[in-house]
């Protein structure tokens, strides 16, 4: 796909413990609908949200990753090519936010030095 100066598309990797709500968090931003219910993500997921920002439009691919450690050396090769991550974490569960440097550290490895935010 060729993009034009006015165009930008950026992969964003989404990343934290499973069950603290990166899927819902997603699905959220990109079609504006919330399910409380709860599906764990096997593998990856992927949703797309295209926007406009100071006459430029981006598109948002926002790559779902499963959080569970059975799932980590099949998910870590998507974050290879990513622009940015986002850490996820629940204030329910003090373990995922504890582990949000592990998961910095993951993202790190595989990226390089990326813009990362966790919340």
């Amino acid at each position: 796909m060729s993009l034009s100066d006015d165009e930008v598309a950026l992969k964003i990797v989404v990343v934290g413990n499973g069950g603290v709500g990166k899927s819902s968090l997603i699905q959220r931003f990109a079609t504006g609908l919330f399910t409380q219910e709860y599906k764990k993500t096997i593998g990856v997921d992927f949703l797309q949200r295209s926007l406009s920002l100071a006459g430029i439009s981006i598109n948002l691919m926002l790559w779902d990753t499963a959080g569970q450690e059975e799932f980590h050396s099949v998910t870590r090769a998507y974050y290879r090519g990513a622009h940015g991550a986002v850490i996820v974490y629940s204030a329910s569960d003090p373990e995922s936010f504890a582990n949000v440097e592990d998961w910095k550290k993951r993202v790190s490895n595989e990226c390089g030095e990326i813009p990362m935010d966790g919340g």
